[in-house]
């Protein structure tokens, strides 16, 4: 008897000859030695694609490939051919069950005819072989059945293959690895098979080496390892393929699915792949993410394709001192086009920014065009002065055709929607398509971009249209006396003409966009006049000198902080002999005309000729007189009484008869509803700063194991460079991912993953530190906000924002200064928050409550619903009067919610 070697079984050629490997895998990098092994004294039909299969030769080969493939088998060598020096002999199970019998025996294969010499000397096994043979003829199994299964073999892709099984799992053997992403696949369908080349879907594999014509061809470093990788799971087993596509060469593209799971999954976690951008519209975004987090979490580790790329250094700064891919809120000051943003941060600071991952319509396109400005309209309606969420992925350095420019993705905070993935889905710009080295470039959410792209390419929208818009045909009415004069007549007659601020000239000069019209103004505010500026603009309205005049440019930088790029109203009074015209200028949600505002900031001075014109000189004059006795800004060295500092009063009067508690406060949080949190100014202020500061210089371990519900951690303070203590509210086991709010700052974090979360000692916690949660819910009392109408609850709340939220920097810093108020806690609701009245420590004799009625931001329940609740003592009081009067008042001139008149809902 030969002596018996044993091997593993990579693969079946046919249903009497196997692939033989070693059995133990090679070091990465290396391929396995490969022997090829016959049956012997059998023969398996031919599996043969010129000439067409013989009959069984499938049904032959897949009994071997279903016994044998990835097991280990011991082979004995009876003989072998010279001229092919292909070794022939049993193969053995790892019980000592001849394979060659049981083949027989099954009908599989057949004996081949005696030799002469087979004749001439005994040869006992070829005898049983025959033996068995006649039992399995006589059974009439396998080859020896009087019908064979038949079946239509192709090998190219049947027309309409893709569109047909789209999306459908279909059964297949992957019976060759060409690439590590690339393999020959036989599809298996009804009456049919189907044998073609796949691209394993969403990965690029380094290229292995080839031979052909005797002589090999050089692969990429890794491409021999991640073939081996892919052939040692996949070659020969049975997977499911999700066609997903056809590349442009027209080879089909899929998931290949192991039982084990997504091979490209697996391959991309082991470092030897690349995620194929390419692929991403094929694949859509939910896939690609899946593939991305896998590709990442090889970076991690710096393995295989990745070793020595990936360094632990330290977080970039983007222009401005800003570090990247730590997130910021921000307000949108200026849109410069449809990709391109001006904001401005919380520390007043303006920062201009890019949209990563794409680009809004080219003037220089001529198909796009026509595009430019409707595009750069969509976002300045649906962000300019909104708060926004900002992440810097990358500074894009200088070069000759661009300058530097912060990469950013931009949320808004209030709905949560991504403006570049608003932009797309609209057909208002299209997406980057990213080189290999400009990963940082790339939005986070690039896969999600791409297949909205491709919806709006499929719907026809904006750009894709194929469709170009009209021309715009703006009238400047200001361009001489007799055109202003012409168009006067017309603005004079209405009242609130809706209107944009294009540009700023100076405090109380502008350029107006009138849409209604079609026309273009220059609009002088009446009543006012404000010191003048340096011209910097050459189409300014008026030529300004060549240093501006005290208060000046704060005047122009107040103009423009609150009206540029806004909506307004316009009450036209007269016009100038050079085309400008005068009147009043409203902005929604103000009771006051923003002249009046200038006034009272002590930014402007009265012009009594105007003011008198636009019949509000008394007023005017009230409000000049009241920033000269404050000494604001252009009044500061003039003589007058300032402004007595507020006394805050220990206790209240009013109808409800009972003591109301007084707390200096800074809001922290506000929500979505209106809600708010807030943190009354102590001494405990002092110990959660060094709580954190010890925190922050100490940081405590990362979390081991996952955290569950109500559980105190660490983690970053959004805004701040400093660890605070946060409660898991949720924990996502899929995503790994926790939803956290802060017990200091009632800040809500919806996805911390849980490799940022550290374990709190129990010395930081509420009980032990002596610092205790400081965090407090509230809402305002006898107010409620339009729930009802979601566009006017997203500005109501945004003007509540606006005058009331601190961020946790402002308290945690001593070079800062939060928005102090002061709180009268006038209840508590059933839920434990706060019903409280706020106050402007500026503005003692008015609540930010009534501020908010005056403004059409909030209205008042009936007596009838409020006598059910905790505020039912306010009835028939002093304040409720108060607020139902600013209610009235924001009714008769139609502001905010009142725009279309009472819209309340019925309250029984």
């Amino acid at each position: 008897m030969a002596p018996l070697f044993a091997a593993k079984v990579k693969s079946a050629l046919s249903g009497d000859t196997l692939l033989l490997t070693t059995v133990r895998p090679p070091p990465l990098g290396q391929v396995p030695a490969e022997r090829t092994f016959s049956l012997a004294y059998v023969t398996a039909p031919r599996l043969r694609r010129d000439e067409g299969d013989e009959p069984f030769a499938f049904q032959s080969r897949e009994h071997l490939r279903l016994q044998l493939v990835g097991q280990i088998v011991q082979c004995e060598i009876l003989y072998t051919i010279p001229t092919t020096n292909r070794e022939y002999g049993v193969v053995y199970l790892p019980n000592k069950i001849s394979v060659n019998e049981q083949l027989i025996s099954a009908g599989t294969v057949r004996v081949r005819q005696a030799t002469a010499k087979d004749l001439a000397e005994p040869n006992e096994l070829l005898d049983k072989y025959h033996s068995l043979e006649a039992a399995a003829k006589e059974s009439a199994i396998g080859l020896w059945a009087p019908k064979i299964d038949s079946y239509a073999r192709f090998y190219d892709v049947p027309a309409g293959f893709v569109d047909k099984y789209k999306g459908q799992q279909i059964d297949a053997i992957v019976e060759r690895i060409i690439n590590g992403d690339r393999a020959l696949v036989r599809f298996i369908l009804p009456d049919q098979h189907v044998q073609v080349p796949l691209l394993i879907a969403g990965i690029r594999a380094p290229r292995s080496a080839s031979t052909a014509d005797a002589s090999t061809e050089p692969g990429e470093p890794l491409g021999d390892a991640a073939k081996y990788y892919v052939e040692a799971r996949l070659l020969q087993r049975n997977v499911k393929v999700d066609v997903v596509g056809t590349s442009n060469q027209g080879v089909l593209v899929g998931i290949v699915l192991h039982p084990a799971g997504n091979i490209a999954e697996k391959l991309l976690e082991t470092g030897l792949a690349h995620v194929s951008d390419w692929q991403s519209n094929l694949l859509g975004a939910a896939n690609m993410s899946k593939l991305r987090a896998a590709e990442q979490s090889a970076k991690i580790k710096g393995i295989n394709l990745w070793q020595g790329r990936v360094s632990a250094a330290p977080t970039a700064k983007a222009a401005g001192g800003v570090e990247t891919d730590k997130p910021f809120t921000a307000t949108v000051a200026r849109v410069i086009s449809a990709d391109t943003l001006s904001l401005r941060t919380k520390a007043g600071d303006e920062k201009i920014v890019q949209l990563a991952s794409i680009r809004g319509p080219r003037q220089a396109d001529a198909k796009q065009a026509s595009y430019v400005n409707a595009a750069r309209e969509f976002v300045r309606k649906k962000a300019i002065g909104k708060h926004v969420k900002v992440v810097i992925l990358h500074t894009r350095a200088k070069s000759e055709q661009f300058e530097e420019r912060d990469m950013a993705t931009v949320e808004l905070v209030n709905g949560s929607i991504d403006l570049a993935s608003l932009l797309v889905d609209n057909g208002y710009a299209s997406v980057i398509r990213h080189r290999k080295d400009q990963v940082e470039d790339r939005s986070p959410i690039w896969d999600e971009l791409m297949e909205k792209e491709e919806a709006a390419i499929k719907g026809k929208k904006g750009i894709h249209s194929g469709v170009a818009l009209p021309a715009e045909r703006i009238v400047n009415a200001s361009e001489s006396h007799a055109r202003a004069s012409a168009f006067l007549p017309s603005l004079a007659r209405q009242k609130r003409v809706p209107a944009i601020v294009e540009y700023v000239n100076s405090g109380s000069r502008l350029r107006l966009l009138l849409p209604r019209e079609n026309a273009r103004i220059k609009f002088i505010l009446a009543g006012i006049s404000t010191p003048r500026v340096a011209a910097t603009n050459p189409g300014a309205a008026v030529s300004g000198p060549e240093k501006s005049e005290p208060f000046g440019e704060e005047a122009q930088d107040f103009t423009s902080r609150r009206l540029l790029q806004r909506d307004v109203e316009i009450d036209v009074t007269h016009a100038d002999r050079s085309g400008g015209f005068f009147g009043l200028l409203h902005v929604p949600g103000s009771k006051d005309t923003f002249a009046k505002t200038l006034l009272e900031e002590g930014l402007a001075r009265l012009d009594e000729y105007s003011a008198q014109e636009a019949a509000v000189l008394a007023q005017f004059r009230s409000a000049e007189e009241a920033a000269q006795a404050a000494k604001k800004n252009i009044w500061k060295d003039d003589k007058g009484k300032a402004k007595a500092d507020v006394v805050v009063p220990v206790a209240a009067e009013g109808a409800a008869k009972k003591t109301k508690e007084y707390l200096n406060v800074v809001v922290t949080n506000v929500e979505t509803d209106g809600s708010f949190s807030y943190v009354v100014l102590d001494d405990s202020i002092g110990r959660l700063t060094t709580l954190s500061n010890t925190l922050t210089a100490q940081p405590p371990a990362p979390l081991s194991t996952r955290p569950h519900n109500n559980d105190l951690v660490a983690y970053p303070i959004p805004g701040t460079k400093s660890l605070g203590r946060f409660r898991v509210t949720h924990f996502d086991n899929v995503r790994k991912q926790a939803s956290l709010t802060s017990i200091d700052f009632g800040l809500n974090v919806s996805s911390a993953p849980l490799a940022n979360l550290r374990t709190l000692p129990s010395q930081f916690s509420s009980t032990l530190s002596g610092v205790p949660a400081l965090a407090k819910t509230a809402k305002l009392s006898l107010v409620k906000w339009p729930e009802f109408q979601e566009d006017y609850l997203d500005y109501a709340v945004n003007y509540f924002y606006d005058i009331v939220l601190s961020t946790p920097d402002a308290l945690l810093s001593a070079g800062k200064e939060p928005q102090k108020l002061v709180a009268v806690l006038d209840g508590s609701t059933a839920d434990g928050a706060s019903l409280t009245t706020l106050f402007e420590v500026t503005d003692i004799d008015k609540s930010i409550n009534t501020k908010l009625a005056e403004a059409g931001c909030v209205y008042v329940p009936t007596d009838k619903v409020l006598r059910r609740g905790v505020e039912r003592a306010y009835v028939g009081s002093k304040e409720l009067g108060d607020l139902r009067r600013a209610i009235e008042e924001a009714k008769r001139e139609r502001k905010g919610i009142w725009e279309y008149g009472d819209v309340t809902p019925d309250e029984e």
